[in-house]
């Protein structure tokens, strides 16, 4: 009996699915022959538009591998805090804003080399994304890295001067003043709407750019 599949009964979901996984090694004439199908198909000018169209929805289809890749690279930072922690024989708390402050910083720096050197940080290779430049899709500059990380860097930027008031405060005046409260609390919401409102943007158009893509002008594809 001919086990052999008549590729031209298939549809040209079902033809790339099965070029996927077929072992060219071992039956070349038949991965061939499948790529010649998926050829004469591509000559349809609507099946190649639905298909141009899927190919453009897949590779911007970042949104739950860039989630993974944050919580990664949040997991490593949590753990190399933990370890400086024990280099350095301070407490470790989720609770002390010194640390925070510092681990933010270090993010920072991270994100900012990793991709303006390399375009993904050990997040994004794992999970296979990347940043790439919006308008060309080539390598970003670390001027596009640190353009992209602005924000960021202007809130913990923020934190910091935040902290060294609250010190300078202590050890002049024994307390906090009120004003710093109400700053450190303001900061705080801030920071938070503007991670929620990172997440909304990147719902709601086509290549799921969050805001901080579109400030430096970049683009998160699929590998």
């Amino acid at each position: 009996m001919d086990y052999t599949p008549n590729y031209k009964n298939y549809s040209l979901d079902e033809l790339l699915d099965a070029q996927k996984y077929i072992d060219k090694e071992s039956f070349p004439e038949r991965a061939q022959e499948l790529e010649l199908e998926i050829a004469n198909k591509l000559k349809d000018p609507e099946i190649k538009a639905e298909f141009e169209e899927l190919e453009t929805s897949k590779r911007y289809a970042t949104f739950w591998p860039r989630f993974w890749a944050a919580i990664i690279d949040g997991l490593i930072f949590t753990a190399l805090l933990y370890i400086e922690c024990l280099l350095f024989g301070v407490e470790y708390s989720h609770q002390n804003m010194v640390l925070q402050a510092v681990n933010g910083v270090q993010y920072i720096g991270y994100v900012v080399f990793m991709h303006g050197f390399y375009g993904q940080t050990l997040g994004k290779m794992v999970m296979d994304v990347k940043v790439l430049d919006h308008d060309t899709e080539t390598d970003i500059t670390l001027k596009q890295s640190v353009r992209r990380e602005s924000v960021n860097i202007a809130i913990n930027s923020s934190w910091i001067l935040l902290l060294l008031s609250i010190s300078i405060s202590l050890q002049q005046l024994g307390s906090v003043p009120e004003v710093l409260t109400y700053l450190i609390m303001g900061l705080n919401s801030l920071a938070t709407v503007w991670a929620l409102s990172e997440f909304i943007t990147m719902l709601f158009n086509e290549k799921r750019r969050a805001i901080h893509d579109f400030i430096g002008k970049t683009v998160v594809v699929r590998l």
